[in-house]
Formats: C-alpha cells, sequence, structure tokens
C-alpha cells in the first residue's frame, strides 16, 4: 500500500464521485481508477461500488475507513515529527477561523512562543470545514472553529461566545435600517440562522460579504450597517467613525477548540487548550 492509494481512497469517501477525485487530486480518472484498484487487491477485497448515484462504499469498505484515516494520521505525524528544525524537541500545529486571526496570533500564538521555547508551531488560518479535515488527517493538533463537527475521533470544547452588534456609518435606529442600505456579514451558518431568527426583514439584503475585515473596509468608503465584532468595532464607535444602531440585538457566535481527543493529555496540545480557556475574545 502506498500513501497515494490510501489519499484517494480518502478523498473519494468525501467525494463519492471518480470524476471529482481526479480533479481534486489532479490526476487522471484511469488514474483513480487504477489507485482504487491497486488497493483493492492488496487488501483482496472490493471498496467501491459505481452506480447511479456514484461511488458508493462496499460494507468491506466501510469497514476499511476508520483504518484508512488512522493510517494516514500516523503517516502525518511521524513524517512532521521527523521534519522537525534543529533544536528543537516538538512541534505543534494549530489554526484558526480566519475571522479570529488578528487577535489570536497576539493573545494565543504569542504565549505558546514564549511558554513553548523549545517547541516549533506552525500557524494557519482557514473556514471550519478545511480546519476539521486537518485535524482528522494529522496535519493540525488544535484548531479554533464556528462550525463544529461531531465525529467519534474529535473532540469539540466551548470556549467562548464572540459578540456582534449592528453598527452603522450614521447614527440610527433599528426601525430606520433598511435591506438597501443593510451589508449583511455571513460569518458562520450558526450566525446566518441566529441573524435569520432576530431580523427576518433584514436576511436578504442585496449586499453581503463573509469577512468582518472587508466589511469594515467598505464601510469605510460607502455608507452602511452592518454587524461586526465588538472587539472590532469599539475603537471605530470611539473614534467617531461608526454609531451604534439603537434597539439591534446583540448576536453571540459561539467559538470552538477541536483536536483529536486522545491528543488531549499531550503537553503542547495540553498547554495550547488551557491558553486558550483564558482568553476573552471581547475584551
Amino acid at each position: 500500500m502506498n500513501i497515494e492509494m490510501l489519499d484517494t481512497f480518502l478523498d473519494l469517501l468525501e467525494t463519492r464521485n471518480f470524476n471529482r477525485t481526479a480533479d481534486n487530486l489532479q490526476i487522471t480518472q484511469s488514474t483513480v481508477s487504477a489507485r482504487v484498484r491497486g488497493l483493492e487487491e492488496q487488501l483482496g477485497v472490493r471498496l467501491f461500488v459505481r452506480g447511479r448515484g456514484g461511488a458508493e462504499l462496499t460494507p468491506d469498505g466501510q469497514k476499511f475507513e476508520s483504518y484508512a484515516v488512522n493510517i494516514r494520521l500516523g503517516w502525518n505525524l511521524a513524517r512532521q515529527e521527523l521534519a522537525m528544525p534543529a533544536g528543537y524537541h516538538g512541534q505543534l500545529r494549530v489554526a484558526m477561523q480566519v475571522s479570529l486571526w488578528d487577535k489570536l496570533i497576539i493573545d494565543w500564538v504569542g504565549e505558546l512562543r514564549r511558554i513553548l521555547t523549545d517547541t516549533a508551531v506552525h500557524v494557519e488560518s482557514d473556514y471550519s470545514r478545511a480546519m476539521i479535515d486537518e485535524i482528522v488527517f494529522g496535519n493540525l493538533d488544535v484548531a479554533v472553529i464556528y462550525t463544529p463537527e461531531y465525529r467519534p475521533e474529535l473532540a469539540v470544547d466551548h470556549l467562548f461566545d464572540e459578540r456582534f452588534s449592528m453598527v452603522a456609518t450614521t447614527a440610527c435606529a433599528l426601525e430606520d435600517v433598511q435591506p438597501e442600505s443593510y451589508l449583511f456579514v455571513a460569518s458562520s451558518p450558526y450566525f446566518k440562522a441566529r441573524h435569520g431568527e432576530l431580523l427576518p426583514q433584514l436576511q436578504h439584503a442585496p449586499l453581503s460579504m463573509g469577512l468582518s475585515n472587508m466589511t469594515i473596509a467598505y464601510l469605510r468608503r460607502y455608507s452602511g450597517i452592518a454587524y461586526l465584532p465588538e472587539r472590532m468595532s469599539r475603537p471605530l464607535i470611539e473614534s467617531g467613525d461608526l454609531f451604534p444602531v439603537a434597539g439591534a440585538p446583540v448576536i453571540d457566535q459561539p467559538v470552538y477548540a477541536t483536536y483529536v481527543s486522545r491528543h488531549r493529555y499531550r503537553p503542547n496540545v495540553k498547554h495550547a487548550l488551557a491558553l486558550l480557556s483564558t482568553l476573552d475574545l471581547n475584551a
């Protein structure tokens, strides 16, 4: 068995489509078929059957799934451990939601470097689903996310709630807000659902964005109204660039840490989680 065969099997678990897996891995569809066939020959079982709905796992394929994930995890851990910089005796790979990096890079990663002096730290920023996949495959140790997935091998810890408040470039009240002047910031599926419960009349604004930093840049150039994290909007309100919208509800966005459950007591992971538990994102 080689890692390319394993990667192809794991990608097919997600896509259930040979053509999409070929696109994802930037190989031909015939190469995907050959890798799966080679893996099946080595294992002596059929892993997938093709039907109208795409590639479906056989019962043997379902049994092999957890082994494949663990083999890939072990390979990644071994490769990364052996590739440590000279003079360092440990490695920690962390990631954070795109919207949170500006806060966590200072309050979390800075402290990790101060405490874990002999540990090499790798930092990334991405979206929840991508980070969760990287945790499962062993490419990350701890990720700070908005949208958790509850899988048997993963732990999910609620860290805190990030407060979002509605602000505007001119002073106004909620009853004055019209969809035409509103910028909808879709920071996560949870935020979108909560926003829909509280403010259904503004759910389908003609302009929407996925990042708070984008929204601030837009509001600096044009007039408008939007929800922003209070840690970002507070200095802009204090400077007079933005105004809180009177009567608008606060929306609390839960923030979570996720990691492989059995790694909870590894010293570096333990330190990373302990530091996260002390943070106040709204300060």
